[in-house]
Formats: structure tokens, C-alpha cells, sequence
């Protein structure tokens, strides 16, 4: 294992063991972990008075897929403690937004989580806490950028499955499995034409008239 391989491994034990940590200990007693991460994502969002967030705008920031993200905000909605609102402006989007109750619920709940952060200011000092807190917004930045890297690549080539279907982006090219789409209609691979059918049927008719002829 060469010395990058290993700090890799490395960097990949630590960053599992604080996930799993923070996982494990539910940051609000009442809800669960992603509950939590998505009331924190809409205090915030109200406090700075920016524009109400979507379930799209939540899957985004926090890397859920859409279905699981709506488990969480129909158990949220089901509590009491959001509401969901279609926009005014564009029927497509239903604003998400924090109760009174949820404003209160989560309000109260803040002080039992920044025990977390004020437990590692006491046992780190506030020096190492302020590094880590520059170098956890560098890598929340390299990560983003890395993932919307990676979005663009996938779209830039064709998913194995497309390939060996054949599948083909309607230009009328011919596909993987030698059938051509196009203005003409496809081919039967391998067959004979339609035209070809059609001179060997009148070939058939005209031997049999002919041998009625002679009977």
C-alpha cells in the first residue's frame, strides 16, 4: 500500500467513525437524525429570512433520495411541526416552512445540541476547533465540487444498460442490436423485404392458375 493509498484509508476510518457517532446520537431527542437535519435546514433558512425551501431544495443539501425525503416530511407534517404550502407565484413548488410549534419545538431542543460542539471546544481548546471549522467548510466545498463533477460525467457518457440494449437517442443511427431507426421505419434483421413477400405471393397465384388451366 503506497503512503497515499494509506492517508486515504485513513481519512475514510475517520470520517465513518464521526458519521457513525453523530448518527448514533440523535441530535434531538424527539426526532430522528434526517428529521432533525431538515428542521435545522428550515430554522436556519427563516432566520436569515431567505426564500422558503422545497423538498428538492432539501434533497439537495442533504443528499436524501425524493422518496425518503417524503417519509420524513409527511412524520414531520403528521407531528405538527411543518407545513407545506403550493407557491403563489409557481404552482409546481410547495413551500416548506416550520410550524409555531416546530419553531418552539426546535428552538428548545437547540441548547441539548450545541452540547456536542461545546463538549469538543472544552476538550480540544478554541484554537483546533476554529481550524477544524475552516477546514470542515473547505471540504464541504472540495466534496460539492467533486459530486457535481461527477453528475456532469455521468451524463457526458452513455449507462451500460444503454449499451447493450441498443438504445439510441433518436438520430435514426443504428443501434446495437442492427435495427435502424429513421423516417423509413425499422428492418427486419436477417429477413426478406416486404417487396420480395409480395413478388414470391403473385408467383405462388400465377403457378396456381396456371395449373387449373391445364386440368
Amino acid at each position: 500500500m503506497t503512503e497515499r493509498e494509506f492517508l486515504s484509508e485513513e481519512l475514510l476510518e475517520g470520517w465513518l467513525a464521526v458519521s457513525l457517532s453523530i448518527i448514533n446520537e440523535r441530535l434531538v431527542s424527539a426526532m430522528t437524525f434526517n428529521e432533525s437535519m431538515v428542521c435545522n435546514l428550515l430554522y436556519r433558512q427563516e432566520r436569515k429570512e431567505g426564500a422558503p425551501l422545497t423538498a428538492t431544495d432539501l434533497c439537495g443539501r442533504l443528499r436524501i433520495l425524493k422518496p425518503q425525503m417524503n417519509v420524513i416530511l409527511n412524520h414531520l407534517e403528521g407531528d405538527g411541526l411543518i407545513s407545506r404550502e403550493r407557491s403563489s407565484t409557481d404552482k409546481r413548488n410547495i413551500h416548506i416552512r416550520l410550524t409555531e410549534r416546530g419553531t418552539q419545538v426546535y428552538e428548545k431542543a437547540h441548547q441539548e445540541i450545541l452540547r456536542l460542539p461545546d463538549g469538543l471546544i472544552e476538550r480540544l481548546g478554541e484554537d483546533k476547533i476554529r481550524s477544524l471549522v475552516r477546514m470542515l467548510k473547505e471540504v464541504t466545498v472540495c466534496f460539492g465540487q467533486m459530486m457535481e463533477e461527477e453528475a456532469r460525467t455521468k451524463e457526458r457518457f452513455p449507462k451500460s444498460g444503454q449499451e447493450e440494449t441498443g438504445e439510441t437517442d433518436g438520430s435514426g443511427e443504428e443501434n446495437q442490436t442492427g435495427k435502424t431507426e429513421g423516417n423509413n421505419g425499422p428492418k427486419a434483421s436477417g429477413g426478406k423485404t416486404g417487396d420480395m413477400e409480395k413478388t414470391e405471393g403473385n408467383r405462388g397465384k400465377g403457378r396456381k392458375r396456371g395449373r387449373r388451366k391445364q386440368e
